[in-house]
């Protein structure tokens, strides 16, 4: 599987993103609790015949789509402030 995982309905989705430690790799963890649980956000899947539990307690997805809203707020201020230093430059 290439890129994120897909969302799946009525889980929870949350993404844990991990790295390799050469830095070369790297795979994102989706939580598959149910929509709106309460505590860690967790995916389980089993490695040969042994399970394997990760938990986490922040959602990295949430995390990138504030940062990102953020940029955009911060391009459009940047935007705004450019057209104003503009119309005084065209006012000199």
């Amino acid at each position: 599987m290439w890129g994120e995982p897909e969302d799946v309905e009525g889980q929870c989705n949350a993404h844990l993103y991990i790295g390799d430690d050469y830095g070369d790799n790297h795979a994102t963890m989706r939580c598959q609790l149910c929509k709106g649980h309460e505590g860690l956000h967790r995916e389980e899947f089993r490695r040969g015949e042994k399970p394997v539990i990760i938990t986490w307690e922040v959602d990295e997805k949430e995390e990138r789509r504030k940062f990102e809203e953020e940029v955009k707020k911060f391009e459009e201020e940047e935007e705004r402030l450019e057209k104003l230093r503009a119309k005084d430059e065209n006012k000199k």
